[in-house]
């Protein structure tokens, strides 16, 4: 007897949910399954069969087989398979029109005449049942446990094969969405733009153009302060460093920039911090950063000041007034916006001509300063002098005119100019200077004489920059201002003079020229200011930035020389742990020989971890592309691995697509060591289980071919919130995995950062207990005209080579591993015994140890190249080394060395370098 389930109806709602999320409904899957439901029926030996799925109120046959009827839409009430779906065993009946399961269904009215059904339940991933599986006949039938099991397997092939169908859908939707996302990411007016950690530029967008005039490649993996105004550099470094060590991860900062031109432009820039990565975006505001300066200069002049302000537009109508204007004039703002100033304060006895010439200054962009007879409000006279300047739009025409208005009346013009411009100076903290046309100081404020120590007597006729002036003054920065003011041009410069007490000191100096009505220059008004505080800060934040550059060489040469002492007594241990496997020793002593083994290459391998890690954070790392043939790499990489792996009793397998080239451009050691940390990784974590290297063509573009890595397992798998921890230098996905399994927690974090150096990412897919995947996709250049490495054999009979070393274990080790080869060996401990030795005899070959006493390697290697005879400078020189300096790399070139042997040896590298000198 087939029971119904008790289901809730929130428990229905998400079956039909999971139901609707395949799209199996409608007229999409049509054809699709119709082989795997033929299958069906051949497995049962029936002939027909067919799917069902069970809708809200509907059951909708797809995929038939052998069935007459056409009829494939049914009222879901009376149908079996709405039962039948939540049974986990296959449900056979005999003969339906005997069974009381079947009263009322459908079945019994199709003019197939069926009497025998069977079927097994459609389940998907998350245990939603979506409907059956169906093998049905005219006459009564029997089926096998075997037919049973066929059919259950056969019915999660179809689950698969939908959740297959739902990614596509949902990846076409994705693509849909990204394409869109992009359409409008290109079409913002703001610049959009992704960097890397060292804020290097990885892609922008069009915007970067339209704002800036830049070409794409002419930004793409340059560093964005490259663009930035210098002075601005330090501030931005700061702020973001500051965040950053607080938490932060989205930022906010108005900075300077310089476009294609050479011009000055403010962004708005945001900033958020993810990963590696920064993805920022930033709109122009350099009109608006113009207009608040303007601003607040106008605020600082309105408020410091009794003088009048007026602003006006291009054609003379009052915008906006000070309460000093109205106490001079009685005129309200609201008496005179949107009005012509000069018609408002006219009467009389005015002169016109005065205010017809100034309106004409303005049309031709030029600043003036009148002196005008004017009326107030009241009608009462009144002397005003006006000073008057253009500001200029982006386009060069006039913006906005901004009136300075002194009330003169009661002295003469000169007189009352000199002493309103005084009042003004001497209320503020600013220092103040007037000059005369030819720049001699005619003023001073009281607040200039406090800053620089001078009085006012003693400046009196002098040039404020002669009096100023050190043997370290910038000479050039004076001699610059002073041409600019003799084409009448304000400038802002800053300066390092010294007062009068001998102090030095920073100054900020901004002067303008005042013109008179003719566009003569009439006077200028310098502002100077004290900046040696702020100057100190930008100082010290230098200084921090080069002792932050010093640590990290520090850093550097440390580690580098811990690994070169650890090296030396490491070569000593793996060599001989070598020799005393190959020299037949007792069964007893292999186990002891092979964990020493292992503990000597597991150090090197923290000590090499710890120095790559090391090499990528300070920059130091680079990629070197040559010829490689990924297949036999991998071959050799999973070959290398069969060992490890049968100790797991895993199954180590590699998929290789024979699309791929056989010979790219590639890192063939940072590739190398990307796939032993992911396949290592997978071994070590996996027991009993399958372990597979899969690697695919991708797309080629021009001469490039995208290749997609596969690292997968059936192990442990990874916590869903440690996903991305495990990606942290020093951490492991759990806290008792370094005691079970070993390991530094670095593996994962350089394979990320060498992946980030080919520019790529790395994707991680898992399930806790049930595996993991990790992929990741480079882009590989086709190697031209390229051939593979030659692999005839080299036959080492007859040769001699000199060791040049002064640790006698190191040359016992090379002296066992090298005699194996038929090679003939003579040792010497220093340069000058190597030199002596080779001058005496021919050699095929010299290895040469970098760190000995009295001349070192370098040194030695130089000697010999700068020999006269041909021998000298084409015998091959190798360099033994335990350093792993860059600039020690660059030495083996400059000195003339051929190639280098890292400390500890491992015979098969020191013969792989050997072979490539002696053929």
């Amino acid at each position: 007897m087939l029971n119904t389930p008790s289901l809730s109806a929130e428990a229905e709602e998400l079956r039909i949910q999971a139901l609707y999320s395949y799209d199996v409904l409608g007229e999409g899957l049509n054809n699709e399954l119709d082989n795997l439901v033929k299958l069906a029926a051949q497995i049962a030996s029936t002939k027909k069969s067919y799917i069902s799925f069970v809708d809200q109120e509907h059951i909708v046959f797809k995929a038939s087989y052998g069935l007459i009827t056409k009829e494939r839409v049914f009222q879901r009430w009376g149908s079996i398979c709405q039962f039948a779906m939540y049974r986990k065993e296959a449900y056979v009946v005999q003969n339906i029109r005997t069974s009381e399961d079947f009263y009322g269904s459908p079945l019994l009215q199709a003019p197939d005449n069926l009497v025998f059904y069977a079927s097994v339940a459609l389940v998907d991933t998350d245990g939603y049942p979506l409907g059956c599986l169906c093998v049905v006949d005219d006459e009564e039938k029997q089926l096998s446990p075997s037919q049973m099991e066929a059919l259950q397997t056969l019915s999660q092939q179809i689950i698969t094969h939908l959740s297959l169908r739902r990614k596509n859908l949902q990846l076409v939707a994705q693509t849909k969405r990204s394409e869109e996302f992009i359409n409008v990411f290109e079409a913002s007016p703001e610049i959009h733009c992704i960097l890397n950690r060292n804020g290097d530029i990885l892609f922008t967008n069009q915007a970067a153009y339209n704002m800036l005039g830049y070409q794409l490649d002419e930004v793409l993996g340059k560093s964005m302060w490259s663009f930035c105004f210098k002075e601005d550099v330090p501030r931005i470094i700061s702020y973001l460093e500051e965040g950053l060590k607080n938490g932060r991860k989205f930022f906010s900062l108005d900075f300077r920039v310089i476009d294609k031109e050479k011009n000055i432009k403010w962004l708005s820039w945001s900033m958020a911090a993810k990963g590696d990565r920064w993805f920022s975006h930033g709109r122009d505001i350099t009109e608006k950063k113009r207009l608040d300066t303007e601003l607040l200069h106008l605020s600082l002049v309105a408020s410091k000041v009794n003088n009048g302000v007026v602003i006006s537009d291009e054609d003379n109508r009052v915008s906006w007034a000070n309460d000093a204007f109205t106490e001079i004039t009685g005129f309200t703002l609201e008496d005179i916006q949107g009005k012509p100033l000069g018609d408002l304060i006219r009467g009389p006895e005015t002169d016109w001509s005065v205010i017809e010439n100034a309106r004409k200054l303005i049309k031709d962009k030029k600043s003036f300063t009148v002196d005008l007879l004017a009326y107030r409000k009241d009608k009462s006279k009144i002397w005003l002098s006006i000073h008057s300047t253009i500001v200029l739009s982006a386009e060069g025409g006039v913006e906005t005119e901004i009136e300075i208005i002194i009330d003169i009346t009661e002295k003469k013009k000169a007189e009352q100019e000199l002493e309103v411009l005084s009042t003004v100076a001497s209320k503020t903290n600013t220092g103040v200077a007037i000059c005369n046309q030819n720049g001699s100081i005619a003023w001073v404020n009281d607040a200039l004489e406090q800053l620089i120590g001078y009085s006012a007597v003693e400046l009196y006729g002098k040039k404020l920059g002669d009096v100023l002036s050190t043997d370290e003054t910038d000479r050039k920065v004076i001699a610059d201002a002073r041409n600019a003011s003799a084409h009448k041009k304000s400038f802002s410069i800053e300066v390092l003079a010294q007062k009068k007490n001998g102090h030095t000191i920073w100054l900020s100096v901004a002067n303008t020229p005042i013109l008179n009505d003719k566009g003569m220059v009439e006077r200028y008004i310098e502002l100077i200011t004290d900046i040696t505080e702020r100057k100190q800060v930008e100082q010290d934040i230098l200084l921090a930035k080069e002792q932050a550059l010093q640590l990290s060489e520090a850093k550097e040469m440390f580690l580098s020389v811990m690994s070169h002492e650890i090296r030396t007594p490491l070569n000593a241990i793996i060599g001989m742990t070598h020799l005393l496997l190959e020299n037949n020793p007792k069964p007893s002593q292999v186990d002891d020989l092979n964990i020493l083994k292992f503990s000597g290459e597991n150090l090197l391998n923290i000590i090499n971890d710890v120095l790559d890690f090391t090499k990528i954070e300070t920059g130091n790392l680079h990629l070197e592309f040559l010829p490689v043939n990924l297949q036999l790499l991998c071959q050799d990489i999973v070959s290398s691995l069969q060992v490890n792996a049968a100790k797991q009793f895993n199954q180590l397998l590699l998929n290789f697509d024979k699309k791929i080239p056989e010979l790219v451009m590639a890192d063939k050691t940072r590739l190398y060591q990307i796939l032993m940390n992911l396949l290592g990784n997978a071994i070590k974590f996996t027991d009993h289980g399958l372990v597979e290297l899969i690697v695919r063509a991708g797309d080629e573009i021009d001469n490039k071919v995208a290749v997609k890595f596969e690292v997968k397992d059936n192990g442990i798998g990874i916590p869903l919130d440690k996903k991305d921890y495990i990606f942290e230098t020093f951490t492991q996905a759990k806290t008792d995995i370094s005691r079970k399994y070993g390991g530094t927690g670095l593996g994962l974090a350089i394979t990320k950062r060498l992946l980030n150096l080919h520019q790529s990412e790395i994707v991680v897919d898992s399930t806790e207990g049930k595996g993991t995947t990790f992929s990741f996709t480079i882009n590989l250049e086709k190697a031209q005209g390229q051939t593979t490495e030659n692999t005839k054999k080299v036959l080492f009979e007859g040769k001699r080579v000199l060791v040049v070393d002064d640790n006698e274990i190191n040359i016992l080790i090379a002296k066992r591993i090298l005699t194996t080869w038929g090679l003939q060996i003579d040792f010497v401990a220093d340069g000058y015994k190597a030199i002596e030795a080779i001058t005496s005899q021919k050699y095929d070959l010299v290895l040469m140890d970098i760190q000995m006493p009295g001349i070192n390697g370098f040194e030695t290697t130089t000697i010999i190249r700068g020999m006269e005879e041909e021998y000298y400078k084409n015998l091959p020189i190798v360099a033994l080394t335990a350093s792993t300096l860059d600039n020690e790399k660059s030495k083996f070139k400059e000195s003339g060395m051929n190639g280098h042997v890292l400390k500890p040896f491992n015979p098969s590298e020191i013969k792989k370098v050997i072979s490539n000198f002696l053929r």
